[in-house]
Formats: C-alpha cells, sequence, structure tokens
C-alpha cells in the first residue's frame, strides 16, 4: 500500500536523484524494479469537505470512523471486507468489533504519529469539527428538513437527523 505522497521519492530514486529529507512520501521504487514489499501496512485517508471521516485500509478492510455525517446519516463506525465486498456494500462494524478495535488502534497510531511531526500538531480534521462540521452543514438543518420534506423524503429522515443533529433548530 502506497500514498499518492510515495510517487514524489519513488521517482527521484528511480532517476537516480536523492530524496529530500523534507518530503513524507517512503520510495517504493525496490517494489517497481525488484518486486520488493516495501509498502506500508495501512493507509490512513481523511476526508473534512463532504463529511468528516477518517479512514483506515489495512490488510483486506477499510474501516471509516464519522465524526460528522454532513446530514448523510452515515453510522459513526463502518467496516467492509474488501475481499469479499469490493463495492462495500455489508458494513460488518457490529459484527466484527475485534476488527474495529484493531483498526481504531491504527487510526490512533497514526494520529500521534502525525501531531508528533507537525511543529503547531493542530489536526485539521478537528479543526473542522471545531468550526461546526463540513461548511455546507454548518446551521442549515432546517432548510435541509424543508428540502427532505419537498422531496418526499421527510419519512424518518427528520427524525433521524434530530437526534443525531440535536443542537440544530428543525421545523
Amino acid at each position: 500500500m502506497h500514498y499518492n505522497l510515495d510517487l514524489a521519492p519513488t521517482l527521484a530514486e528511480l532517476l537516480g536523484i536523492r530524496p529530500s529529507a523534507k518530503w513524507d512520501g517512503q520510495s517504493y521504487a525496490k517494489t517497481l524494479l525488484e518486486g520488493a514489499d516495501c509498502g506500508r501496512d495501512y493507509l490512513v485517508l481523511s476526508q473534512c469537505a463532504h463529511v468528516c471521516q477518517r479512514a483506515v485500509r489495512f490488510d483486506n478492510w477499510i474501516y471509516t470512523r464519522t465524526y460528522h455525517d454532513g446530514y448523510h446519516l452515515f453510522p459513526n463506525e463502518m467496516l467492509f471486507d474488501l475481499e469479499n465486498d469490493p463495492h462495500e456494500q455489508v458494513n460488518l462494524a457490529s459484527d466484527r468489533k475485534d476488527i474495529c478495535q484493531a483498526a481504531v488502534y491504527k487510526l490512533t497510531e497514526w494520529h500521534d504519529d502525525m501531531m508528533s511531526s507537525m511543529p503547531d500538531a493542530i489536526d485539521p480534521l478537528w479543526t473542522v469539527m471545531r468550526e461546526g462540521g463540513p461548511l455546507h452543514a454548518r446551521g442549515h438543518l432546517r432548510a435541509y428538513a424543508r428540502f427532505l420534506r419537498a422531496t418526499g423524503r421527510a419519512h424518518a429522515a427528520v427524525e433521524l437527523l434530530k437526534e443525531r443533529h440535536p443542537g440544530e433548530q428543525v421545523d
């Protein structure tokens, strides 16, 4: 497993150029040249524009933790077996707490590594959360509830949104 940011050090190594010590990426040139396994044990992905989520991809699993659902009613935890469910249709989080726990540990380990490498140690995801979540969702639950009713989707959605986001007013 590799991040996009691993491409620059890989290309540098392939071209015989010493990668900058300031780069976060790790070269995978040995994988390309020798078939060596020099990938990462897991990858962490963050998303803070549409919703606030962080996911960890490891082994055959992807685990996603939702911090703010952006009014899309995602569960707090989602776990998918990518080998048997490549389209991520069956959430196994409630059935495989052991895998969720391992994933949460990896997220915590990654977070600690990232915070220790940053001079100001400010997590962008938590900055967005402190600001009220994704921009499109801040203070717009009432308008979204009206939209749901107008488009025939008021059933249960408004109640779920009220329960999930109790601090916001809904007509």
